[in-house]
């Protein structure tokens, strides 16, 4: 139970000591279970909104079947290494860039390499 819910929980002045406000926990355990399931941690079954969208992936001859169009329709290629590693590069540069901005501005920002030569 998070800290910001356990005054309202367990100390309600209108009940008896020891007793748990009903409510306030119900209210508490939704509100959980709501950020539960946007974080994707809970899925929920037959949900469109709120399933696990990997299980509706086409799979086998299915995707066999449409994966040359798929992949002429997005402009990538068969292997997606290389398509990554241009992702990796322009978030890299980005950050680069940014860490830039945010010295300018006088805030203090360290990029260090780490062993692999990467910024940390």
């Amino acid at each position: 139970m998070p800290s910001h819910w356990r005054k309202a929980v367990y100390t309600n002045p209108d009940l008896p000591q020891g007793l748990v406000d009903r409510d306030a926990y119900v209210v508490c355990v939704l509100e959980q279970l709501f950020r539960a399931l946007k974080r994707r941690d809970i899925l929920a079954s037959p949900s469109q909104r709120w399933s696990d969208s990997r299980a509706r992936l086409l799979q086998g001859k299915g995707w066999e079947a449409v994966r040359e169009d798929v992949l002429a329709g997005l402009s990538l290629e068969e292997n997606g290494e290389q398509h990554l590693k241009d992702l990796v590069e322009v978030l890299d540069a980005t950050r680069r860039q940014m860490a830039e901005r945010l010295e300018e501005a006088g805030s203090a920002v360290d990029l260090d390499d780490d062993d692999d030569g990467n910024d940390e």
